[in-house]
């Protein structure tokens, strides 16, 4: 737990200070996160299921991984097993996309450093290292948003794409490159949206079955026990946002972009009623809000009184730490931290 703890702490200890991280600086960060997500050893809710992964591609033929769901992450598992590597390569690899996406996207906000802190204890710790395949898509979905923020369309759309073939889910994100469009809305609506229902009959189509009977109909729809923990976490920064917008010095594409994706996280909550567990995998994407709202929410104070404000949300999300490790029911997945070079036979 120590290390967890001390991970938090660091991210905390530099968002208080007044240091400014330079490009070096935000790799060596960079390239610590991905150390500490990629090379766990035996950590994480689904660590069995993503050696199976790897198994079933060994010695499959290269095509073999388009026949599967998911091939963006079945490419890199049959990498992997081409190569004779083990589930660690599959790991950094996942959290280097993770990695990169997330740190593209706090750059872009008013203050990288908080925004960087409020993502260890779930995205970080509870994400990155118990889904895999969802992490490495909500990369992608990071660094589109930030494309998006840029008026970047195109980048945002092919993001989505590419982290769609490592986690289907990642496609429901495509209409935000309309909502968020404040110009020329008809054109972005029909390459968008012809895009888009490309992506849903290439990933899918034949795949809307299951997923129904696996996520609404099935037991495994209630599976989800800290789902409405979650969407409350989405939700609160997203009331904020919406009463608070005109106050966030931001673009109007920025602005339509949050607002959006505000309302979405408010849907998400009567929406538990029905599938907590697929609410839960749809919010997972809506999480920046959180990074966003945290960014920008010291700035609302007076100079002197920014330092408190910070305090003030870190120490909401130590709370969220503390309770996830402590009473969380699948805590034991992550407990104890284990290094891979270190423990691995």
């Amino acid at each position: 737990m120590i290390t967890y703890w001390g991970v938090f702490m660091s991210a905390c200890g530099l968002a208080l200070t007044r240091l400014r991280v330079s490009r070096l600086g935000w790799c060596l960060i960079g390239a610590g996160l991905v150390a500490f997500i990629g090379l766990r050893y035996q950590v994480g809710g689904d660590w069995g299921s993503y050696l199976g992964y790897l198994t079933r591609v060994s010695g499959a033929p290269f095509v073999r991984i388009f026949e599967l769901k998911d091939p963006g992450y079945q490419l890199v598992n049959w990498v992997a097993a081409a190569l004779g590597l083990e589930v660690w390569f599959v790991n950094v690899v996942a959290a280097s996309v993770f990695v990169v996406g997330l740190i593209q996207f706090v750059r872009a906000l008013p203050d990288p450093r908080i925004a960087l802190a409020v993502s260890i204890p779930y995205m970080v710790t509870v994400m990155a290292m118990g889904y895999t395949r969802q992490a490495m898509a909500f990369g992608f979905v990071l660094w589109g948003l930030t494309f998006l923020m840029q008026r970047r369309l195109v980048g945002f759309v092919v993001m989505i794409a590419i982290g769609a073939t490592c986690h289907k889910s990642a496609v429901i994100l495509v209409p935000l490159a309309v909502l968020a469009n404040t110009r020329n809305r008809g054109w972005s609506m029909v390459w968008v949206g012809t895009t888009g229902a490309l992506l849903f009959v290439l990933l899918l189509q034949e795949h809307v079955d299951a997923l129904y009977q696996a996520y609404v109909v099935s037991e495994y729809a209630d599976a989800a026990r800290g789902g409405p923990v979650r969407a409350l976490m989405n939700a609160l920064p997203a009331a904020a946002f919406l009463v608070l917008r005109k106050r966030f010095d931001m673009s109007a594409e920025e602005r339509a972009l949050w607002f959006w994706v505000s309302l979405l996280c408010l849907l998400c909550v009567p929406l538990l009623a029905f599938s907590a567990t697929a609410v839960d995998r749809v919010a997972l994407y809506l999480m920046p809000i959180q990074l966003v709202v945290a960014s920008y929410f010291p700035e609302f104070f007076r100079r002197k009184d920014r330092v408190l404000a910070r305090v003030g949300v870190l120490g909401l999300y130590g709370a969220v730490m503390f309770v996830w490790l402590n009473y969380a029911g699948n805590r034991n997945g992550w407990l104890p931290y284990q290094f891979w070079p270190l423990v691995a036979g």
